[in-house]
């Protein structure tokens, strides 16, 4: 499993079951393909993850966030999430889901969180809340972790995506600015323009 360069990650929170197939569906159409559904409302998530699994198999990147425990990974992995997004460091929680042969992209806040990280293997770490650090300090993690993959979640928006691009995260994690919360099929006009929006400015920044 491979996020590229630029990749945008839609993180779905709240979306009903009845509503979460639209929601992908509109985010695929515009070219984001990769979508984290968040278990900060565990049933309602579980059954997203279920719906997305059984209707885009082989079409979407799919993958759980929010998850604080092993159970939760397993139960997200049986529900048919391919990959495993925490909020935190838990080096016990990242080493059992690596185990199980499925994809983690831990939360880290430190330098010390991103070493533990990278000498356990871990590929790709999520510096959250990366608006709240900023790109200063993601630079700067880059002195002592020169081959660091950062994905950058939380205050990532329009506005200053391409700021974190420049100081060297490889991916974004985009809650409400492009799936707004608890969202219905009355969002998806909205979420369809803002997903073009992201789209376009990743292809800027990449030429």
């Amino acid at each position: 499993m491979n996020l590229q360069k630029g990749e945008i990650v839609a993180i779905i929170r709240g979306v009903a079951p009845e509503d979460v197939s639209d929601v992908a569906r509109t985010l695929l159409d515009e070219g984001i393909s990769w979508m984290e559904v968040s278990l900060s409302e565990e049933e309602i998530g579980l059954a997203c993850i279920r719906t997305l699994a059984a209707e885009f198999q082989g079409r979407l990147q799919l993958g759980v966030g929010t998850v604080t425990t092993a159970e939760q990974a397993d139960k997200a992995i049986a529900a048919g999430a391919q990959y495993i997004i925490t909020p935190g460091w838990d080096r016990e929680l990242t080493r059992c889901v690596l185990g199980k042969g499925v994809h983690i992209f831990p939360g880290v806040y430190s330098p010390g969180e991103v070493m533990q990280a990278l000498a356990d293997g871990v590929e790709v770490v999520k510096l959250f809340p990366a608006g709240s650090l900023g790109s200063d300090y993601v630079k700067n993690l880059f002195g002592p972790f020169p081959r660091l993959q950062l994905m950058g979640v939380g205050g990532i928006s329009r506005k200053n995506l391409a700021e974190f691009y420049a100081a060297g995260c490889s991916s974004f994690g985009i809650g409400s600015d492009l799936v707004p919360r608890g969202a219905t099929r009355e969002h998806l006009d909205a979420i369809r323009k803002s997903a073009a929006e992201y789209v376009k400015l990743v292809q800027t920044l990449k030429k």
